[in-house]
């Protein structure tokens, strides 16, 4: 009679082990049927912002050896995220406040802009973007593929070898004809105002050039040479530039040169 009740009682325990495991393998797979698409969303969220010529509101104007210029537009409540992985420039072309913040971080600060802001930024990061405002944010963004354009070099004010300044101070008078340069090693950019009759410099350095306009310009040379850009438009001049093209408004002008050096000269 006990060995019956010990079989009987071996074949309970078994019989509620099986069940036990049973419902242990329910439990976790109903736990993974749940937790899957929240692990596969979180995966999607972490992966790494997109290269600017697929991010969302990236629009490429220019792509060469030495660089890859992006208009960027956001209209009211829309964002972006790109990865830069060169040093880039962001030129903004009209005042403006904007959320920006690294990838991986919080999008809570605003930033303000204004029209002409030059901004120099180390690259190997995305960087997000976001309208709160209801006017377009508009900006031009160049991708330097060159990585000896950068802030990083000898900074005469300290004789020390550091990073420099990434930014173009405001024009002291807004009114008035001004050339302010921001210097990079193997560029450099000046955020420039022609008024009437005013003529473009030829260039300081030796490489080619790229013409952002900030507003519409219509710059002359000669009888028939004629540069005519709208906000944002840019142009990619070679190297050698003799002529000295003039303002033909009858108003003042902004426009980005950005100067390279030579190959060989950096």
């Amino acid at each position: 009679m006990n060995g019956i009740f010990q079989k009987g009682l071996a074949r309970r325990k078994k019989a509620f082990a099986v069940a036990r495991r049973s419902i242990g393998e329910y439990n976790f797979s109903m736990k993974w049927c749940f937790l899957l698409p929240l692990l596969l969303a979180a995966m999607a969220w972490a992966e790494s912002a997109p290269d600017m010529v697929s991010a969302p509101h990236y629009r490429q104007l220019l792509a060469n050896d030495q660089v890859r210029v992006f208009a960027v537009t956001l209209r009211p409540l829309e964002r972006t995220m790109a990865r830069h992985d060169h040093n880039f420039l962001v030129v903004t072309l009209q005042d403006c406040e904007v959320v920006i913040w690294p990838e991986g971080a919080s999008d809570i600060t605003n930033f303000r802009f204004n029209q002409g802001d030059v901004r120099f930024s180390i690259g190997g990061q995305g960087v997000g973007i976001r309208n709160d405002h209801a006017s377009e944010y508009r900006n031009i963004t160049v991708e330097f593929l060159n990585p000896k354009v950068t802030s990083y070099g000898y900074q005469a004010s300290t004789g020390t070898w550091q990073f420099g300044s990434s930014g173009i101070n405001p024009p002291v008078d807004p009114r008035a004809r001004f050339k302010n340069t921001l210097h990079l090693e193997a560029a450099s950019v000046s955020d420039m105002q022609l008024l009437p009759r005013d003529s473009l410099a030829t260039p300081d350095l030796s490489g080619p050039e790229l013409l952002i306009a900030v507003t519409d310009i219509d710059l002359k040379t000669g009888e028939s040479e004629r540069i005519r850009k709208s906000s944002g438009d840019v142009l990619w001049i070679s190297a050698g530039r003799k002529n000295t093209p003039m303002n033909v408004t009858t108003d003042p002008v902004r426009l980005v040169a950005v100067e390279f050096k030579k190959p060989g000269e950096d």
